[in-house]
C-alpha cells in the first residue's frame, strides 16, 4: 500500500512532532524523577492506549519514551498528593504519613486533579478460591471525619509490611476518596463541586428521590448535597469502578463519628419478613465479628439513602457492605481508633464467603431468624 504523501504545513508539523518524539529518550523521564526526588517506590503507570499503537508512520519505540514521560507525572503526581498529605498529617499532629509506604496507583483523579489513588494487596501463591476472597476497604469519602482516613491509610501500611496479614486473601484499599475535601481549610465534608459523594451513586431511586430527600429531610444541608445528576463525580465512579474491576465479595467503608456499625444487605424490610439465606447469615456474622472485635461494638440499622453505598452495593447488587462508623473525628484519639478496630479489620478480609452471593437468594421466604 503506498500512502500519498502530505502536503503543506501539515505535513511539516508531522515531521517536527516525529523529531520531537525520538528525541525524547527514557533518560528524559529518569531526569524528571531525580529532578524531583521521587522516591525509588516503584508505582503502577497508566499505559498508553494500545489504539494509539496502530497509528500507521509513527516508530514504536516513540510511544515507549511517551509511556515513560506518562510513568514519571504519574509517579510526581501521587508524590505530590503524599506530600500534601503529609504536610496535613502535620498540622493534625499524626507525625509522618503513611502515604509513601505502599506503591499507589491511580485511575481517576479528582475534580482539583489529585489522584484518586487505590492499591490491591495479593498473594502470588493465591489458589483460585483463596483469590474470590475480596475486600474492598475505603477511607476518607468524606474528609472532615478526619479519624478514617488515618485508620485507612494505617491499614494499607500495615498490609505492606506484613503480608502474611493477608496471605489468604485478596485486599483493595482506597485510602482518600475525597482527596479535595481533605485538603481544604478546615477539611470538608463534600468534594470540590459541594456533592456528598456517599448520596451520588445511580442507586434506581436516585432520580425519583434523591433530590426531594435532601430537600425536605435534610432542610437543604449543603453538607449531603447529592449533586445535580447521579454519577457526576469523579469520586463516586472511582468507587463504583473499584467494585466493577474487582468483583469484591465484601466492602468496609469506615466513617465517623456516630459509633456503630451498619449492614447493607439487600433491602432491610425484607429482613423482618422472611427466613435469612446462608450469605445473609454469613454477612450478619462478619458484622458481629468486627463487633466482638472492638468490644462489643454497637450494630444498627441506619437505613439506606438514594445514591448512598450502602444502597448501590449492598442492596442492588447484593454486596455485603459494613459502615463502620467510629465514635469520633476528633485527630486525637486515631491511636485508640487503631487499637480498637485494627484486630477486627485484619479479622474481617480473612472471613470467606465461599459460596457465589446469588446462589441462596430467595431460597425461603417465611420464618424470620
Amino acid at each position: 500500500m503506498v500512502i500519498a504523501p502530505v502536503k503543506g504545513k501539515i505535513n511539516i508539523k508531522y515531521i517536527l512532532c516525529l523529531l520531537v518524539l525520538i528525541c525524547f529518550n527514557n533518560t528524559y523521564a529518569i531526569n524528571i524523577i531525580e529532578k524531583n526526588e521521587i522516591s525509588p517506590v516503584i508505582f503502577e503507570n497508566i499505559n498508553i492506549p494500545l489504539s494509539l499503537l496502530n497509528i500507521s508512520g509513527i516508530p514504536f519505540t516513540s510511544f515507549h519514551v511517551l509511556n515513560d514521560i506518562q510513568r514519571a507525572r504519574s509517579q510526581k503526581q501521587i508524590m505530590d498528593l503524599c506530600q500534601r498529605v503529609d504536610s496535613t498529617y502535620k498540622k493534625l499532629n499524626w507525625g509522618k504519613s503513611p502515604c509513601i509506604s505502599a506503591p499507589w496507583k491511580y485511575d481517576y483523579v479528582s475534580e482539583n486533579g489529585n489522584p484518586l489513588i487505590y492499591w490491591d494487596f495479593i498473594s502470588d501463591s493465591l489458589d483460585e478460591d483463596q483469590k474470590k476472597n475480596i475486600t474492598v476497604v475505603l477511607g476518607g469519602v468524606h474528609p472532615d471525619e478526619l479519624t478514617p482516613i488515618h485508620l485507612a491509610f494505617q491499614f494499607a501500611e500495615a498490609l505492606q509490611k506484613n503480608p502474611e496479614l493477608y496471605a489468604n486473601s485478596h485486599v483493595i484499599v482506597a485510602p482518600l476518596v475525597n482527596p479535595d475535601g481533605f485538603f481544604t481549610n478546615p477539611p470538608k465534608r463534600t468534594n470540590a463541586n459541594g456533592v456528598d459523594l456517599n448520596r451520588n451513586f445511580p442507586t434506581a431511586t436516585w432520580n425519583k428521590y434523591a433530590y426531594q430527600v435532601w430537600l425536605k429531610s435534610k432542610q437543604k444541608d449543603r453538607r449531603k448535597f447529592p449533586g445535580y445528576f447521579a454519577n457526576s463525580e469523579q469520586g463516586t465512579r472511582f468507587q463504583a469502578d473499584l467494585l466493577e474491576k474487582f468483583h469484591p465479595d465484601k466492602v468496609i467503608s469506615i466513617h465517623a463519628p456516630l459509633a456503630f456499625l451498619d449492614l447493607d444487605y439487600e433491602i432491610p424490610q425484607l429482613l423482618s419478613i422472611r427466613k435469612l439465606t446462608d450469605q445473609q447469615k454469613k454477612a450478619r456474622n462478619l458484622a458481629e465479628l468486627l463487633s466482638r472485635s472492638a468490644g462489643n461494638y454497637k450494630i444498627k440499622d441506619l437505613g439506606i439513602y438514594p445514591g448512598s453505598l450502602g444502597n448501590y452495593a449492598g442492596n442492588e447488587r447484593i454486596i455485603p457492605t459494613i459502615t463502620l462508623e467510629m465514635s469520633s473525628s476528633n485527630p486525637k484519639f486515631v491511636k485508640k481508633f487503631w487499637n480498637d478496630f485494627s484486630p477486627g479489620l485484619f479479622k474481617a478480609i480473612k472471613y470467606e464467603f465461599k459460596k457465589h452471593q446469588f446462589a441462596d437468594i430467595g431460597n425461603s421466604n417465611t420464618d424470620n431468624q
